[in-house]
Protein backbone atom coordinates (compact mmCIF):
# COMPACT_ATOMS: atom_id res chain seq x y z
CA UNK A 1 0.00 0.00 0.00
CA UNK A 2 1.54 2.96 -0.91
CA UNK A 3 1.32 6.75 1.16
CA UNK A 4 -0.06 9.33 -0.69
CA UNK A 5 0.94 11.78 2.12
CA UNK A 6 4.82 10.90 1.14
CA UNK A 7 5.54 9.51 4.73
CA UNK A 8 7.84 6.92 3.99
CA UNK A 9 9.87 9.45 2.81
CA UNK A 10 10.93 10.18 6.12
CA UNK A 11 11.39 6.58 7.32
CA UNK A 12 15.19 6.61 7.04
CA UNK A 13 15.40 9.95 9.20
CA UNK A 14 13.32 8.17 11.98
CA UNK A 15 15.19 4.57 11.41
CA UNK A 16 18.60 6.96 11.43
CA UNK A 17 17.77 8.53 14.93
CA UNK A 18 16.78 5.43 16.21
CA UNK A 19 20.07 3.21 15.17
CA UNK A 20 22.07 5.91 16.75
CA UNK A 21 20.76 5.76 20.32
CA UNK A 22 21.00 1.77 19.68
CA UNK A 23 17.98 0.55 18.68
CA UNK A 24 17.95 -2.45 16.12
CA UNK A 25 15.21 -0.74 13.45
CA UNK A 26 12.94 -3.28 11.55
CA UNK A 27 10.51 -2.46 8.79
CA UNK A 28 6.85 -2.23 8.94
CA UNK A 29 5.64 -5.00 7.82
CA UNK A 30 1.94 -5.92 6.91
CA UNK A 31 -1.03 -7.84 9.21
CA UNK A 32 -2.44 -6.12 11.78
CA UNK A 33 -1.62 -2.64 12.35
CA UNK A 34 1.74 -1.67 13.22
CA UNK A 35 3.51 1.27 13.54
CA UNK A 36 5.43 2.82 10.92
CA UNK A 37 8.95 2.14 12.62
CA UNK A 38 9.48 -0.02 14.90
CA UNK A 39 13.31 -0.16 17.07
CA UNK A 40 14.29 -2.98 19.42
CA UNK A 41 17.18 -2.81 21.85
CA UNK A 42 18.61 -4.41 24.42
CA UNK A 43 18.30 -2.80 27.79
CA UNK A 44 18.96 -6.14 30.42
CA UNK A 45 22.26 -5.37 30.84
CA UNK A 46 25.13 -8.24 31.47
CA UNK A 47 22.61 -11.01 33.33
CA UNK A 48 19.04 -10.37 32.17
CA UNK A 49 17.79 -10.05 28.48
CA UNK A 50 15.28 -7.40 28.90
CA UNK A 51 14.43 -5.63 25.43
CA UNK A 52 12.78 -2.38 24.51
CA UNK A 53 10.45 -1.53 21.86
CA UNK A 54 9.85 1.39 20.69
CA UNK A 55 7.16 2.14 18.02
CA UNK A 56 6.89 5.68 15.98
CA UNK A 57 3.79 7.01 13.92
CA UNK A 58 5.29 9.07 11.59
CA UNK A 59 3.34 11.97 9.55
CA UNK A 60 4.39 14.22 7.08
CA UNK A 61 2.28 16.88 7.69
CA UNK A 62 2.39 20.72 7.85
CA UNK A 63 -0.39 20.47 10.81
CA UNK A 64 -0.40 18.62 14.66
CA UNK A 65 -3.87 16.67 15.56
CA UNK A 66 -4.68 15.08 18.66
CA UNK A 67 -5.86 11.82 16.89
CA UNK A 68 -2.31 11.76 15.73
CA UNK A 69 -0.90 11.48 19.72
CA UNK A 70 -3.58 8.43 20.14
CA UNK A 71 -2.79 7.05 17.25
CA UNK A 72 0.82 6.41 18.46
CA UNK A 73 -0.58 5.62 21.65
CA UNK A 74 -2.38 2.55 20.53
CA UNK A 75 1.78 1.07 19.77
CA UNK A 76 1.94 0.60 23.43
CA UNK A 77 -0.26 -2.52 23.41
CA UNK A 78 3.08 -3.75 21.55
CA UNK A 79 5.61 -1.54 22.43
CA UNK A 80 7.52 -0.08 25.65
CA UNK A 81 7.87 3.62 24.61
CA UNK A 82 5.56 5.37 21.18
CA UNK A 83 6.10 8.22 19.98
CA UNK A 84 4.87 10.49 16.97
CA UNK A 85 7.17 12.08 14.63
CA UNK A 86 6.47 15.09 12.13
CA UNK A 87 7.97 18.22 10.25
CA UNK A 88 5.43 20.20 12.14
CA UNK A 89 5.52 22.48 15.09
CA UNK A 90 3.84 21.20 17.97
CA UNK A 91 1.42 23.48 19.75
CA UNK A 92 0.72 23.70 23.58
CA UNK A 93 -2.26 21.60 23.69
CA UNK A 94 -0.49 18.59 21.44
CA UNK A 95 2.23 18.39 23.89
CA UNK A 96 0.34 18.80 27.24
CA UNK A 97 -2.26 16.10 25.78
CA UNK A 98 1.12 13.75 24.23
CA UNK A 99 2.21 14.29 28.35
CA UNK A 100 -0.69 12.88 29.68
CA UNK A 101 -0.73 9.88 27.43
CA UNK A 102 2.50 9.68 27.90
CA UNK A 103 3.42 9.35 24.21
CA UNK A 104 6.77 11.19 23.16
CA UNK A 105 7.47 13.97 20.22
CA UNK A 106 9.74 13.69 17.70
CA UNK A 107 10.26 16.96 15.33
CA UNK A 108 11.53 16.56 11.98
CA UNK A 109 13.84 19.22 10.67
CA UNK A 110 15.62 19.00 7.54
CA UNK A 111 17.83 16.07 8.06
CA UNK A 112 17.75 15.86 11.67
CA UNK A 113 15.30 14.73 14.63
CA UNK A 114 14.73 16.77 17.87
CA UNK A 115 12.99 14.94 20.71
CA UNK A 116 10.38 17.97 22.00
CA UNK A 117 8.83 15.65 24.71
CA UNK A 118 10.23 12.02 26.17
CA UNK A 119 7.86 8.84 26.00
CA UNK A 120 6.70 7.39 28.82
CA UNK A 121 7.63 3.51 29.83
CA UNK A 122 4.30 1.63 28.43
CA UNK A 123 3.92 -2.50 29.77
CA UNK A 124 2.68 -3.93 26.50
CA UNK A 125 1.20 -7.49 26.65
CA UNK A 126 3.11 -10.55 26.52
CA UNK A 127 0.41 -11.88 24.11
CA UNK A 128 1.02 -8.52 21.48
CA UNK A 129 4.86 -8.28 22.04
CA UNK A 130 5.58 -12.22 21.70
CA UNK A 131 3.49 -11.28 18.09
CA UNK A 132 5.48 -8.84 16.85
CA UNK A 133 9.05 -10.16 17.39
CA UNK A 134 7.74 -13.43 15.74
CA UNK A 135 6.54 -10.88 12.72
CA UNK A 136 10.13 -10.16 12.53
CA UNK A 137 11.62 -13.28 12.90
CA UNK A 138 12.42 -13.30 16.46
CA UNK A 139 11.73 -15.70 19.66
CA UNK A 140 12.10 -15.98 23.26
CA UNK A 141 14.37 -19.12 24.57
CA UNK A 142 11.78 -20.46 26.75
CA UNK A 143 15.33 -21.64 29.22
CA UNK A 144 16.95 -18.59 29.24
CA UNK A 145 14.75 -16.02 28.29
CA UNK A 146 17.01 -14.49 25.59
CA UNK A 147 16.06 -13.27 21.99
CA UNK A 148 17.27 -15.08 19.19
CA UNK A 149 16.82 -15.35 15.37
CA UNK A 150 14.16 -18.09 14.71
CA UNK A 151 16.42 -20.04 12.26
CA UNK A 152 19.04 -19.77 15.06
CA UNK A 153 16.46 -21.63 17.64
CA UNK A 154 14.90 -25.36 17.74
CA UNK A 155 10.96 -25.41 18.04
CA UNK A 156 9.77 -27.60 20.31
CA UNK A 157 5.70 -28.21 19.93
CA UNK A 158 3.76 -28.91 23.29
CA UNK A 159 0.44 -29.94 24.21
CA UNK A 160 -0.57 -27.74 26.89
CA UNK A 161 -2.89 -29.06 29.64
CA UNK A 162 -5.94 -27.47 27.83
CA UNK A 163 -5.06 -29.30 24.89
CA UNK A 164 -3.40 -26.52 22.77
CA UNK A 165 -0.06 -27.14 20.56
CA UNK A 166 2.29 -24.34 21.77
CA UNK A 167 5.02 -23.60 19.77
CA UNK A 168 7.77 -22.90 21.93
CA UNK A 169 11.92 -22.07 21.42
CA UNK A 170 15.62 -23.00 22.47
CA UNK A 171 18.20 -21.12 21.31
CA UNK A 172 21.63 -23.01 20.01
CA UNK A 173 23.67 -22.44 23.69
CA UNK A 174 20.56 -23.90 25.47
CA UNK A 175 20.02 -27.09 23.18
CA UNK A 176 23.56 -27.63 23.39
CA UNK A 177 23.86 -26.99 27.40
CA UNK A 178 20.55 -29.69 28.02
CA UNK A 179 22.14 -32.03 25.65
CA UNK A 180 25.52 -31.98 27.47
CA UNK A 181 23.48 -32.52 30.90
CA UNK A 182 21.61 -35.21 29.38
CA UNK A 183 24.35 -37.02 28.71
CA UNK A 184 26.02 -36.54 32.05
CA UNK A 185 28.83 -34.12 30.64
CA UNK A 186 28.33 -31.05 32.67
Amino acid sequence: MRNKKGEEKLYPLVQRYLRRRGYLTLPRKGGRVQADIVGIRDVGGRYSHEIEVVAVEVKNRKRTRLRYVTQALGYSKFAHRCYLAMPARYGEEEVRYARQMGVGLLQIGGEKIREVLSAETKIPTETELTGLLRRFDFVKCIFCGSIVRRSQATRINRINAFGEEKHLYLCKSCKKYLQLQVIGVV
